[in-house]
């Protein structure tokens, strides 16, 4: 009898623990919808934004949205003119970054196709090429980090002006390229992201 009543004991627990597995696997992915929910107001349900100001962020390596994500939570990188983004991260958790990171990842990439000038397109093309290729490469399938071409414009201005003036977080080879760029470059360079188109 008390054979039988183990394997019954056994067996309850077993079903709990597969239940509260299941229910917090539950629980974790409503969690994560409502985050998805908060970031689909700025960025689409797309990831491709809508606002200049709001990068296009879906098809960015995981590995970046990550990095990026956990900067705003840590300070490092600020959030400009949308505050919100500063609020909305500061509740997450490290698996919810992860999550909405490969979310965002997995997400075809669509350039954002806003208008441009044409020769100041030309212009950082060349600033391109001999700055910022060996990283970035020549477009989205290309880059091993950020995507910058097809990005929004004023979100670039804003990273890149960041960027130049030693006030977000880089690599030592990029800050060495940055930090030679004049305001005139980083302009060039914003309207030859801009001119991308698939």
């Amino acid at each position: 009898m008390r054979g039988y009543t183990d394997v019954k004991l056994m067996g309850f627990c077993n079903t709990l623990t597969a239940l509260v597995v299941l229910l917090g696997g539950a629980a974790a992915q409503a969690d994560i919808s409502a985050e998805l929910r908060m970031c689909a107001n700025c960025h689409g349900e797309d990831g491709s934004g809508g606002d200049t100001k709001v990068p296009v962020i879906a098809g960015l390596p995981a590995v970046v949205q990550e990095d990026a994500l956990f900067a705003y939570i840590d300070g490092d990188r600020a959030c400009g003119d949308m505050p919100l983004m500063c609020n909305i991260v500061s509740r997450l958790t490290e698996d919810q970054v992860r999550e909405l990171a490969e979310h965002y990842a997995a997400t075809p990439f669509a350039p954002a196709n806003e208008d441009f000038d044409a020769a100041k397109a030309e212009t950082g093309k060349s600033i391109h090429e001999a700055n910022c290729v060996i990283c970035h490469g020549t477009g989205p399938g290309d880059a091993e980090s950020s995507i910058l071409q097809g990005q929004r414009k004023g979100y670039l201005r804003f990273a890149l002006q960041q960027y130049a003036a030693g006030e977000r977080a880089q690599l030592p080879a990029m800050e060495n390229k940055m930090s030679s760029l004049s305001t005139d470059d980083i302009e060039a360079l914003v309207h030859y992201y801009a001119s991308y188109r698939e």
